[in-house]
Order: structure tokens, then sequence, then C-alpha cells
């Protein structure tokens, strides 16, 4: 047991006169201590749950980020150039990761992507590694492996556990809490390998917002982050969808239309085939096709620098007509 972090359990718990937010520096402190396994499962549990009622603020929130990038900083780092940082710790209920494939169209066009996200076993989802699994594309489980997939194929995808098992085990809390804790928030904000460009899928109305002000606090770069399929980084074509962006030091925000009028989801056919065939041309996919356009839309807009709808549409046009088609195909 930590006394230091006790002091950070009583000022969340004092109950509702006492109690208070964390500040900045209490939120990098607090998490450098759990990081480092300096806090017993208790102090955690209870720590994450007390602002898990209330929500993380976003001094907490860059105070969390702040301490990861450092912790991660200490640990073996990528030789090669990554341009796009993709979480993708969601998965997806009623369709398939579609956005996957406009990462892949990035990929295939020369925009190196490092994807990472997390599987939480026994949950009706679909997760990245599953569809990877179909495709016989490898997993990462290390940065050199990372660094041979950015070499052959511009695309890698790295488990939280091999970015750092700690991470994983905090993430893992929702198995024996039965919540989601701001870690959730963390991983999507950490940007392991300090990419120039990240896009950021958020599931809970306001959350786009507080990634947005954390990252003008932590001095980013370049982010992207919109209410997403089921929380991942992808445009639903059945909904309208708001474009948060930070960007040049400012924030901006864009509304699209959504690009389906009509009901297009094949929540009862989740067989990974329809990305393949869709992918090599075989088949339109009703839904696919506008989850990918859409998606890939959006993230060239952030690392193009493309401000109209009509430009970036154009450009994930040209990005995906020029798709290497064979690329999956030992996957059928």
């Amino acid at each position: 047991m930590s006394d230091e972090f006790k002091t950070y359990v009583q000022i969340l718990g004092r109950g509702k006169k006492g109690a208070r937010s964390l500040t900045e520096q209490e939120a990098e402190r607090a998490m450098s201590l759990l990081l480092n396994e300096e806090v017993a499962p208790e102090q955690a549990g209870a720590f994450w749950m007390l602002i898990r009622i209330r929500e993380e603020t976003v001094a907490e929130t860059v105070g969390f980020t702040r301490a990861t990038r450092r912790f991660l900083a200490q640990q073996d780092r990528l030789q090669e150039k990554v341009d796009l940082d993709w979480p993708a710790y969601a998965g997806k209920r009623n369709e398939l990761p579609w956005f996957l494939l406009a990462a892949l169209a990035l990929a295939n066009a020369g925009v190196r992507v490092l994807m990472h996200g997390h599987a939480f076993v026994g949950e009706e989802r679909i997760y990245v590694n599953q569809v990877l699994q179909a495709f016989e594309l490898e997993e990462s489980d290390s940065v050199i492996a990372a660094d041979i997939a950015l070499q052959k194929n511009n695309f890698a995808f790295m488990s939280l556990t091999a970015i750092h098992p700690v991470l994983a085990r905090m993430m893992d809390l929702k198995h024996i809490l039965g919540l989601r804790s701001p870690v959730n928030t963390v991983v999507r904000m950490m940007n392991p390998f300090s990419a120039p460009h990240s896009v950021h899928g958020v599931f809970h109305r306001g959350y786009d917002e507080l990634h947005l002000q954390a990252c003008e606090a932590l001095h980013d770069n370049s982010v992207l982050v919109f209410r997403g399929g089921n929380g991942e980084a992808e445009v639903n074509p059945e909904r309208d969808v708001t474009l948060g962006k930070w960007q040049s030091q400012q924030a901006s925000w864009s509304r699209w239309s959504k690009a389906e009028t009509s009901y297009k989801r094949c929540k009862d056919n989740l067989a990974v085939s329809r990305m393949l065939d869709h992918w090599q041309g075989k088949s339109s996919d009703p839904f696919g096709q506008q989850a990918v356009r859409q998606t890939l839309a959006a993230v060239v807009g952030l690392v193009y620098r493309i401000e109209s709808h009509a430009a970036c549409l154009a450009m994930a046009d040209e990005i995906w007509s020029n798709r290497h088609f064979q690329w999956l195909a030992k996957a059928n």
C-alpha cells in the first residue's frame, strides 16, 4: 500500500462538500505511481471509480496523459517513422470495423499508420486483432516487429499489452469493476510513439470536447476527434458527424451531414468476408462503402490539412481507387 497515493484517494472521496477533482500535477503524480506499480489494488480500484462517478476533468486527463507519455518514453522506441497514431479500443458491436480498411488504404498511399488497441475477452464485440487474423496480417508483439511491419506495409498494429502490460492490466480492471475507467481516455490520448498526427474515436457526448481541450494543454501537434461508430474512429454514414480538430495551435469544428439517408447497416451479417470482398472490388458493401469513404475523408483532411468536405472526399476516392487490390488476396 502507498501512503502517498492514499492522499489522492482522500482528495477524491471526502464526501459532497470535501471532495474535489485532482489538479494537473496531482493527476500526473498519481498516474506515475500507478504505472510504476507502487499502489495497492484496492487503492487503484477506489481511485478510478471515484473519478468514474463524476467523469475525468481536462486537468486530470492532461496529468494522466503526460505521466503515461513520460513513462512510455523510457521504453524501447520505434526506429521507423510513424505518421499517424490510430487508437482502436472500443470494438464494434453492430457492424464490422470498416475503419481498418480506411487505415490500410492510407498505408497503401504511403502514410505510415500505427494502430493500437485492446480486446476485452468475453465481450460480444469485433476487435481489430480478430480481423487482422482473418486477413492474415500479423499483429506486432514488440517494437521490433512493429518496425518490420511498418517497413513492409506502412502499417502496424500493437496490442496494449505489447505497448506495456501495466496499461493493459489497468484496462482489464473493467472486468473486475464492471465499469470503464479514465484509462480508456488515456490510451486514446497517449500517442505512444509520438506520431505527428493522431485520430481519436469517442462514444460519450462531451468527450470530443474534453479530448480537444486536453490536446491544447498538452501542446499536441495535430489531432482529429469525433464521436464514431461504437466509439471507434469510424464515421457512421447513417448519422451526422461533428469533427473536432486541433491543428496549428487552434481548435476547429466542422459538421458533416450523414452520407446515407436510408438504413444500410448489416448487423446480422458480421462476416469478415464482407470487408475482404469490398477491398478486393468483388462487391461494394452497402454500409462499408460509405463508412470507409467518409472515415478516410475525415482522416485525410487531418493529415493533408484539407478543409472542405468535398475536397476531402475527392482525395479519399483517389486513395481508395489506387489501393493494392491483391494485398489481402491471400486471406481468401
